[in-house]
């Protein structure tokens, strides 16, 4: 580290871990932004099967640890011994923090609050997380803290945050959004784009799709993605003509995909923001999501897709949308440009400049 800062962060998962995701796209993406600016980057995280416990990629430096609730002590061991060796200290909370509230030059960094999720993921079970969760983050409230979305920002100030900044999200950098709104599938294609869990509620995609499919019979759902509720789904897809489980697609098909459907379903109970709206827009494919924290900052709602009620207000404006085609031609234009803006050469220098504010002071 000799001749540079050092920053440090702490997540439970990481890049190269099966079961990351947005998040720790993220977090690697503005990592690679400190690289750039001068910064030696460790991160922390869990061991996962086949991992090493230590490497570096793309200049940032990895070390890994415990699983992923033993990680959280490891990972507090770890910079509280070698605080010295950093500048800052990012501690990443998903449901869980670090203790970055008991280390100095550390920074709050979270995509957003779990509040719904608990319930929905753990049941009855889920009322001490759901409990603990705001106990735990009231600790960090002296702390500066950098989130996702306009949504996540509120829940903090909420909490008595009073420094919170906004570095959004950015689309994958391989794929630039498209120019012009390419060809659609013949008949009325609709995606669903995640993982098959409770949180997500594909469910609810289905029953949109039915609903929607009354007053459009040749109409396909494609589902995109698994997990634990696949078994149920396809249960319920039994007696539904046109809905096809394609399984977890790679970045090239998923982007041909979401080309080549007409509207993106996104019926989550919480999203930190929601990239899979920018990916679809990117891809002149307008989004139908539900009115929920996160996805009211990615869907500029009358604009670029729609905010909605439940699945009778979802299929009601599928319905609608495939009834007119020349809004359909609009919205779908709007969802070209408005993701250009999500790019990760401009985020990670936006994240750059923050924590050089919040912390680094140069």
């Amino acid at each position: 580290m000799a001749g540079k800062e050092g920053v440090l962060i702490l997540n439970r998962r990481d890049i190269r871990n099966p079961a990351g995701g947005g998040a720790e796209i993220y977090t690697h993406e503005i990592a690679k932004g400190l690289v750039s600016a001068g910064y030696h980057v460790d991160i922390f995280s869990s061991l996962f099967k086949g991992a090493e416990t230590e490497e570096t990629i793309d200049g940032v430096r990895y070390m890994r640890k415990g699983n992923e609730l033993t990680v959280h002590y490891w990972g507090f061991r770890y910079a509280r011994s070698k605080r010295e060796d950093y500048s800052a200290i990012i501690d990443e909370f998903n449901g869980l923090g670090f203790g970055g509230f008991l280390l100095p030059k550390s920074l709050l960094l979270i995509h957003q609050l779990y509040k719904e999720f608990w319930f929905k993921e753990l049941g009855p079970l889920g009322l001490p997380p759901y409990l603990i969760e705001p106990i735990l983050l009231r600790l960090y409230r002296s702390r500066p803290a950098i989130t996702v979305s306009e949504s996540t920002r509120a829940d903090l100030e909420a909490l008595g945050f009073s420094n919170v900044r906004i570095v959004m999200n950015a689309l994958n950098v391989r794929k630039k959004p498209l120019e012009a709104v390419p060809q659609k599938e013949k008949v009325p294609t609709i995606a669903y784009l995640g993982r098959l869990r409770s949180t997500k509620r594909p469910g609810d995609a289905i029953r949109i799709f039915k609903l929607a499919k009354a007053a459009l019979p040749n109409a396909r759902l494609w589902i995109m993605g698994k997990g634990p509720e696949e078994a149920r789904l396809r249960k319920m897809a039994e007696r539904i003509s046109g809905i096809e489980f394609l399984g977890y697609i790679a970045d090239e098909k998923k982007f041909d995909l979401l080309s080549r459907a007409h509207l993106l379903l996104v019926p989550s109970v919480r999203e930190g923001f929601g990239i899979n709206v920018i990916e679809a827009a990117s891809q002149g494919t307008p989004s139908i999501g539900y009115d929920i924290h996160g996805l009211r900052d990615s869907i500029k709602n009358g604009q670029t897709g729609y905010l909605v009620r439940g699945p009778e207000d979802a299929a009601g404006r599928i319905i609608a949308l495939f009834r007119d085609e020349a809004l359909y031609r609009e919205m779908a234009a709007n969802c070209t440009e408005y993701a250009r803006q999500f790019n990760w050469d401009r985020r990670r220098g936006e994240f750059v400049v923050a924590l050089r504010e919040m912390l680094l002071k140069k």
